[in-house]
């Protein structure tokens, strides 16, 4: 076995004030390339509808509450930019609505709702639980119940009042929805051209590089084709076609880079790289064709008859890899072969719309079980609920007790800091702080230099709501500081006295801001325990997969594309969370050394996938092979290593004692016995080294755990 590296005695422990200020440096970043006007512009107009109609119909107080809904509803979706959830965005518009009705009935007696206030705040904290979107609808449906809480109404007039907070939010979900169906294909056709030239990239990358970037981008891809509407047209299916083909060719180029890696290029390494090479030409070119380039569509034929052909000009290579740049290049002429076909433009005509995929019944019962799953202190989302429900608990008792005017901002700035993690925590605070101190200093600024009628009110918050959902997704804290602008001249529409709002916003964000960051530093989060959690997910989704792999080469029968093609987009899917789990840990004070062992432990996962690639590209045309029963002896222990190594990461005693009571198998030993029994050495050699490729990595995890 390959020596490992043992983790530090003591591990190296960054100081707190070090790790924070790496956290606050974030506050200040800006990404000038996530800036967009379009998306700027296509949310600010249902928010000129929202607030411009009841204004122009003399009705000022529900100019602000439809305003406000659609202004949340718009920053669920611009704060991370991309493609807009339509999803999330209703879900969020509808969770406000209930959470302003839920407010503003039981605002006229405290004690209720402050029981109200804890209960739903500590809902809303599970809903973290869920992942981005979860987490956004969490902080805006706090928000909702915290505002409106404070303007008491009977029944019929908090029906009415979440009514308006409602229509404004669904306002903007539709109008998104509305904009983006039924689509032209340039997203659809951009999203394509992506992906493929991720792949070309990802073909002239040295060494063993990561596959994840192009596969993102082709899931990015895949979601921009998942509209309902985007069903019997030939350009669409062309599209469909070239991800499919793109998905698989990750996988085969992946595993050609791993063959590499191993030496068994033999006496043709340059002709392999130049397979490599003139396939990433190929790709920029199908790239450039699905946009539309006449040029590029005529080139691309020239470039598909330049390939060479590894059967007649790489002999010294292993056989193995023969195979797989032939399938390279049969791949590479198929994708070229529908390009032309994508780029065409389809007719609306042609398009008939058909269920959505989508399982709507079976993703609620999916996400009730992620919560139940996660109810308990041992979690973070746990914690970060009963954390959250005491802070908005707290904040607004302090709130009722202070001689501020509209101290719910207090409140909110307190629940709207906190985050599940450390390093997200301190960064939204500073960027709240800061985004707060600037809207204020812009709003007085206009104050003083325009003194805006009501008229002019309207335009002011148009260019305002431009500004910020154009910069959101490059600066949360320049976003927000547009934003917080914005709210002033919202409440222009109610109030006169803007400069005396300001400055309330400013005094009681800094405020509560302050409660949500003191909150955190008293009952921390830190990633050491999820980030063995998601290494854990990471183990038992490699098992799976490894498992149809082997089964299929010891039965020799391929195993459905489908299922594997499944299998291996959880793997993916898991080594993704856990590596940003443990980029959290690293920011953490004093977790460097529970994080670097994670970070080892992560980078013999992907040696054992990156095998199990191999052979899952080997396997699926092994068309005339022999069974090999031999290696289901192998497969039970490998799957029984894997077990305990997934046990001892999730720290389950009851599996764990019932693991540590045999002796771990001797995967070495497994290995020597099937090269011996079933000849491998002899007849299937590039079998043979794949499995001893797994086997090390196997054992290297397995020493890595056990140091622990």
């Amino acid at each position: 076995m390959m020596p490992i590296p043992s983790p530090p005695a003591e591990p190296i422990a960054p100081r707190g004030h070090v790790a924070i200020g790496s956290a606050l440096r974030d506050v200040t970043s800006f990404d000038r390339s996530a800036v967009s006007l379009a998306g700027g512009l296509i949310a600010t107009i249902p928010l000129l509808a929202a607030f411009g109609l009841p204004i122009a119909a003399g009705d000022p107080v529900a100019a602000a509450t439809m305003g406000a809904g659609a202004m949340l509803v718009g920053i669920a979706w611009r704060v991370t930019g991309g493609r807009p959830p339509v999803g999330v965005l209703t879900a969020d518009a509808l969770l406000m609505g209930l959470s302003t009705f839920v407010g503003s009935a039981t605002g006229a007696r405290p004690w209720l709702h402050l029981i109200v206030l804890f209960a739903w705040s500590l809902g809303a904290g599970m809903l973290v639980a869920l992942g981005r979107g979860g987490a956004i609808v969490s902080t805006q449906s706090v928000i909702a119940i915290v505002v409106f809480g404070r303007f008491a109404e009977p029944p019929s007039g908090a029906l009415g009042l979440a009514g308006l907070v409602l229509a404004g939010g669904l306002a903007m979900a539709l109008f998104v929805a509305i904009v983006r169906w039924p689509s032209p294909l340039r997203l659809q056709r951009l999203e394509t051209a992506r992906a493929y030239r991720a792949l070309s990239e990802l073909a002239l990358a040295p060494g063993e590089p990561s596959t994840i970037p192009a596969a993102e981008r082709l899931d990015e891809a895949r979601a921009a084709l998942s509209s309902p509407s985007l069903f019997g047209d030939a350009a669409v299916l062309a599209l469909r076609a070239l991800i499919d083909e793109a998905s698989r060719f990750r996988v085969e180029l992946r595993a050609v880079e791993v063959l590499l890696a191993q030496g068994m290029a033999g006496g043709g390494p340059v002709t392999a790289r130049v397979v490599l090479e003139r396939g990433a030409d190929i790709l920029r070119l199908i790239a450039a064709t699905v946009e539309g380039e006449d040029r590029a569509a005529g080139e691309l034929a020239a470039a598909v008859s330049r390939m060479p052909d590894p059967n007649l000009d790489s002999a010294g290579a292993a056989p193995v890899l023969r195979r797989r740049l032939d399938a390279l290049g049969g791949q590479l002429r198929a994708m070229a072969r529908q390009a032309p076909a994508a780029a065409e433009h389809g007719s609306l005509l042609e398009r008939r719309p058909r269920a959505a995929g989508a399982r709507p019944r079976e993703a609620v019962r999916s996400s009730l079980r992620q919560l139940r799953a996660n109810a308990t202190l041992e979690s973070p989302a746990g914690r970060h609920a009963v954390r959250l429900a005491v802070v908005v608990v707290i904040s607004e008792i302090v709130a009722q007790h202070i001689p501020l005017q509209r101290s719910y901002w207090l409140v909110v700035a307190a629940a709207a800091v906190l985050r599940p993690e450390f390093a997200a925590t301190f960064t939204r605070g500073g960027e709240r702080i800061l985004g707060t101190c600037a809207g204020v200093a812009l709003a007085g600024a206009i104050v003083v230099g325009l003194h805006p009628s009501l008229g002019v009110v309207v335009p002011i918050v148009d260019v305002l709501g431009l500004a910020a959902y154009s910069v959101f997704p490059a600066s949360f804290a320049l976003g927000f500081a547009f934003i917080t602008t914005l709210v002033v001249f919202l409440l222009d529409a109610v109030t006169t006295d803007t400069l005396a709002t300001a400055g309330d916003r400013l005094l009681n964000t800094l405020l509560g801001g302050a409660i949500g960051l003191l909150a955190y530093a008293l009952w921390p989060t830190w990633s050491h325990k999820p980030a063995r959690q998601a290494l854990a997910d990471v183990i038992a989704a490699q098992r799976a997969y490894l498992a149809s792999v082997l089964s299929a080469i010891a039965a020799a029968a391929p195993a459905p594309q489908r299922e594997l093609s499944a299998l291996a987009r959880r793997a993916r899917i898991a080594y993704m969370s856990a590596g940003e789990t443990i980029v959290r840990a690293l920011a953490e004070p004093g977790r460097l050394g529970d994080a670097q062992l994670s970070e080892s432990a992560l980078g013999a996962a992907r040696r054992i996938v990156s095998v199990v690639h191999v052979l899952r590209t080997d396997v699926q045309e092994r068309r005339e092979s022999e069974p090999l029963p031999e290696l289901s002896s192998l497969a039970e222990d490998l799957d029984r290593t894997l077990a305990r190594i997934e046990a001892r990461l999730r720290g389950d005693v009851l599996a764990g004692s019932a693991g540590e009571s045999e002796d771990p198998p001797e995967l070495r030993e497994s290995y020597r016995r099937l090269v011996q029994t079933a000849e491998l050495e002899r007849g299937d050699i590039p079998l043979a080294r794949e499995l001893d490729e797994l086997v090390d990595a196997v054992n290297s995890l397995a020493a890595l755990v056990a140091d622990d």
